[in-house]
């Protein structure tokens, strides 16, 4: 059984362009991956742990992408997994602007444990993440 540890901070865009944006960070302490996303209006914290689970755990989404059917657009089976989409490849596409709800939901499936960790005020601090055998 592996454990691993996403820590998720937040900061504010001092860019030209982007002056003023809310950042979203996500990193995997097992691999030293980063990963992000930028603005807001969008469960910000769902696409940055759908971007680390479509990374890292591919070849697990494959397993469970011929559960699902199309459902306004995305895909969704029996059990409530929304935000999966298959792409012409062969290979499995996470829209976590659907919620960390819908990708903790998928990532149960794929055999996955995610606990939630916050703040004192309720926010977001990390996942821990069990892989079962």
């Amino acid at each position: 059984m592996t454990t691993t540890l996403l820590s998720v901070s937040w900061s504010v865009s001092r860019g030209r362009d982007t002056y003023g944006y809310n950042i979203c960070r996500l990193d995997d302490t097992t691999t030293g991956k980063r990963y992000r996303c930028m603005g807001g209006g969008y469960d910000m914290v769902g696409t940055v742990f759908a971007e680390w689970l479509e990374g890292v755990h591919q070849e697990r989404l494959q397993k469970i992408r011929n559960q699902a059917f199309y459902y306004n657009g995305f895909e969704r089976n029996e059990k409530g997994l929304y935000g999966m989409r298959r792409r012409d490849d062969g290979t499995v596409s996470l829209d976590g602007g659907c919620g960390i709800d819908s990708m903790r939901r998928i990532a149960k499936a794929c055999g996955l444990t995610v606990e939630w960790r916050g703040d004192r005020k309720g926010n977001t601090v990390a996942f821990i993440v069990t892989e079962e055998a």
